[in-house]
């Protein structure tokens, strides 16, 4: 025996520090930038700088009464909402019709479908534009909500998909043999046993339709535009904390919001089933 073995269990100690420690490094690498935007949000200056010399709140008042933030998020606020409602009940029937057809074209079908996810957004925002224009869409407020329905549908479709694999098709066919139509049957078998995975794409989905740049920037118009785009111009123009303060606002908002998710459901709970 070597006389600097180490004690029994050492190896497997020092392993476990130093993936700690790396998730560690890991956490601060992501929550760093995070925390830097809420810090320059209070800066009394002029200009973004950090850190600080002067603390102040004014940057926030300036925010909440600059026009261009306040609109943008009401457009992006009902824009990703409306998109949602949309998008969830058609993503639950196409994934319903997905997960129990079993025809040549079905994988075909589902490509098509969850496309959206792969492709990159500047591709999808000019296609989008093209149809909408070929189809005489001309309002903005309407290309917009096509856009973002086909940003949430994959995510709801994909999700949904998820939950029904792993549901056994003989509870909801127990409920059909003993009486029930298959609308009851839906609603109060299969639906209730899906919730989680619904939940998580529309979840998936209004987050990535209230942050869209990329497809949005091809539909809006000088009256319809979403927050993203009103901070992306405010920028062109002007570097003052304000654009620390109201994305200090939204990380505060999706905290809370986070927050109570995982007191009344569990996020791990209803991102992984």
């Amino acid at each position: 025996m070597n006389s600097i073995d180490m004690p029994t269990g050492w190896g497997d100690r020092i392993f476990t520090a130093l993936m700690r420690s790396l998730v560690y490094v890991l956490y601060a690498f992501l929550l760093a930038p995070l925390i830097c935007v809420v810090i320059v949000s209070f800066n009394a200056e002029a200009v973004q700088t950090f850190p600080p010399q002067h603390w102040s709140f004014h940057w926030y008042a300036v925010a909440m009464e600059t026009h261009s933030f306040t609109h943008g998020l009401l457009v992006s606020a009902v824009l990703a909402l409306v998109a949602t409602l949309i998008a969830a009940p058609a993503g639950v029937a196409a994934a319903l019709a997905l997960n129990r057809s079993n025809w040549k074209g079905k994988a075909w079908v589902e490509a098509i479908f969850l496309a959206p996810l792969v492709v990159p957004g500047l591709v999808a925002g000019i296609a989008i534009l093209v149809a909408t224009a070929a189809l005489n869409v001309r309002d903005a407020p309407v290309r917009l909500l096509i856009g973002h329905i086909v940003i949430v549908l994959p995510y709801v479709i994909r999700t949904t998909l998820a939950s029904l694999a792993r549901l056994d098709p003989q509870i909801a066919e127990a409920a059909l043999t003993l009486g029930a139509g298959r609308f009851t049957a839906f609603r109060l078998i299969t639906l209730p046993l899906i919730k989680q995975g619904l939940t998580a794409g529309m979840l998936f989905g209004f987050i990535l339709s209230f942050d869209d740049v990329s497809v949005s920037l091809f539909l809006s118009d000088a009256r319809t535009v979403t927050l993203p785009l009103a901070i992306m111009s405010y920028l062109q123009y002007s570097f003052d904390p304000s654009v620390a303060a109201i994305s200090s606002l939204l990380i505060g908002v999706t905290l809370i919001f986070i927050i109570v998710l995982e007191r009344r459901m569990g996020v791990k709970k209803l991102f992984t089933g």
